[in-house]
């Protein structure tokens, strides 16, 4: 077996008169902040997600999390869910179902893309793996043409936030802004302008539905973890 530790950690062994000392430092160690956060990595998602700080009604609230219905009544006891929810539990492979013909239902394009968007709100893994399956469908929806459409509504059909805008009136501290991006292990990320979207012209910042509709198809097709890309809207002349 190989261990690597500090060098002032082997330099209080070798003394042979630190032997406390060196279980303390061992101790300092084995509880440092590193491991403390790959503790606290949430097994699905890869995000850094303390189980002691997601509570209750949390767990559905959170897409990273919420399960939908498939949470066991063991689970909704044990995570404070009980009741939160209607009583009915179904496996994912049920609400996959239910959600395809809930997008059939729907006429317009537009509403099957703001119904997406709300599935990915709502529940992250149900919304990937509807996707995943079901590319030659909702592929057209969740990017083109349907997103050019929803790029021209987008201040109406804009939920939550799944990017980063920087403007012209951010120059000088464009790497202040970047950092205020959640999640810290990024792999991938989709810039745009929000000029020349798809022959419409410049949309500016209803733009921003381009790169968040290609990262969707980054995680659903090339299984990129979510946490693992963004995207964000960087106005013209601002860098």
């Amino acid at each position: 077996m190989f261990s690597a530790l500090p060098k002032s950690v082997q330099a209080v062994c070798a003394s042979g008169a630190g032997r406390c000392s060196a279980l303390n430092n061992l101790n300092k160690v084995s509880s440092s902040p590193r491991k403390e956060q790959l503790r606290c990595q949430h097994h699905a998602s890869g995000d850094i997600i303390c189980p002691s700080m997601v509570q209750g009604i949390d767990h559905i609230r959170d897409p990273r999390l919420n399960k939908g219905l498939a949470f066991s009544l063991r689970e909704r006891q044990q995570l404070g869910i009980h009741g939160l929810m209607p009583p009915t539990i179904k496996n994912q492979d049920q609400q996959i179902e239910v959600c395809r013909e809930s997008v059939r239902r729907f006429q317009e394009d537009l509403n099957k893309f703001t119904y997406l968007a709300e599935l990915q709100d709502r529940n992250e893994r149900l919304f990937y793996r509807l996707l995943s399956e079901n590319v030659e469908e909702l592929m057209p929806v969740v990017y083109t043409p349907t997103v050019g459409l929803a790029c021209q509504k987008f201040g109406l059909i804009f939920r939550r936030p799944r990017g980063l805008f920087i403007t012209t009136h951010d120059r000088g501290h464009c790497f202040d802004i970047l950092k205020n991006w959640p999640e810290p292990d990024v792999r991938a990320i989709v810039v745009t302008d929000g000029e020349r979207i798809l022959g419409l012209g410049d949309l500016g910042a209803c733009g921003m539905g381009i790169p968040v509709g290609k990262l969707s198809l980054y995680t659903a097709l090339a299984g990129i973890k979510p946490h693992q890309v963004y995207s964000y809207w960087l106005e013209k002349n601002a860098y």
